[in-house]
């Protein structure tokens, strides 16, 4: 992909793969519960990064790489493999072992606010007021849809939510330090390697699950469901956020996150049986949109005052 000066806020192109990114992430909630019952869960996070490692780094060497030789970059883009996939998925699953689903979709909400506080504290991107507003309020749309009042804060979900709160910290850390990789290599480089690094540290997680894959064996429908799980969720996902954040903020990046619970809420019900659409559901997707809208001009009100180099080809 070549690409000019940025238009204002990134251009339709990065809010469409961005919609795209969590179509695919919310697909995961309705096709990992399709899933699950017959594959472990560790299996699942183990298959997903190592399969996704094999397709990138096949379609790499396809295209003659580029290979990465600097050995900072190489570290850094080990870091980002342990803490945007490794550590991420894997605090998020043990969490869920110790908490509730509801506090664990509700704390996911958490990265949007991580990941503005960290790149301010750290000095690598600006949040304006309009900015911050719009995270709130899309924040608030988004907790209001899961339920506030179901959240359980007690002793028995302590553990889990405190894993679930350090995983979004690690995601928040992930989409922050991508940044400065991005400038010297394109995207597929980048993805190539983050999962890479993250499949050489999660398969020693992941290999107790894929021992205890049923003896009779996991039926073909399922094997094509991990199939999509590697593709789209995995793949799909990690490729558009990168190419994305190559382009805007990482604040813009991490706050279409509040669009997949409205997603869920709205595909569920045509796929899943006992799932239905409400009017809170409603409601909660026109403050999301409203904040996600404040974003979105105070990022392009921003792009007006500090205006950006052209982001290199791809």
């Amino acid at each position: 992909m070549s690409d000019g000066r940025p238009a204002p806020a990134g251009g339709a192109a990065v809010h469409v793969a961005l919609v795209l990114v969590q179509l695919m992430f919310a697909s995961l909630a309705i096709v990992g519960r399709i899933v699950l019952p017959q594959f472990p869960a560790s299996a699942l996070v183990a298959s997903r990064v190592v399969g996704a490692a094999l397709v990138l780094a096949a379609v790499n060497a396809l295209r003659g790489g580029p290979w990465v030789r600097d050995r900072g970059d190489l570290r850094r883009l080990f870091w980002l493999g342990t803490l945007g996939i490794t550590l991420n998925q894997t605090l998020f699953v043990f969490g869920l072992k110790y908490t509730t689903a509801v506090n664990a979709t509700i704390l996911v909400t958490l990265v949007p606010v991580f990941t503005v506080l960290g790149s301010v504290v750290t000095r690598r991107e600006p949040a304006s007021p309009l900015k911050l507003a719009g995270i709130a309020v899309a924040g608030l749309g988004a907790i209001w849809l899961i339920g506030p009042d179901r959240l359980t804060l007690g002793a028995e979900t302590a553990l889990g939510n405190l894993l679930i709160v350090a995983g979004m910290a690690c995601y928040a850390a992930y989409f922050i330090y991508s940044k400065s990789v991005l400038a010297r290599h394109d995207s597929l480089t980048v993805v190539t390697y983050v999962m890479l690094f993250a499949a050489v540290t999660i398969l020693p997680i992941g290999w107790l699950g894929l021992t205890q894959l049923p003896a009779a064996g996991v039926p073909p429908r399922v094997w094509a469901l991990v199939a999509y799980i590697v593709a789209f969720p995995t793949i799909g996902t990690y490729l558009l956020n990168i190419w994305a954040l190559r382009r805007v903020s990482s604040h813009l990046v991490s706050v279409y996150i509040y669009l997949q619970p409205l997603v869920t809420a709205a595909v569920a019900p045509l796929l899943l049986a006992g799932e239905g659409l409400t009017p809170r559901a409603a409601g909660a997707g026109l403050l999301i949109f409203a904040g996600l809208g404040a974003v979105i001009q105070a990022e392009r009100l921003q792009r007006r005052e500090v205006p950006l180099e052209a982001v290199p080809s791809e």
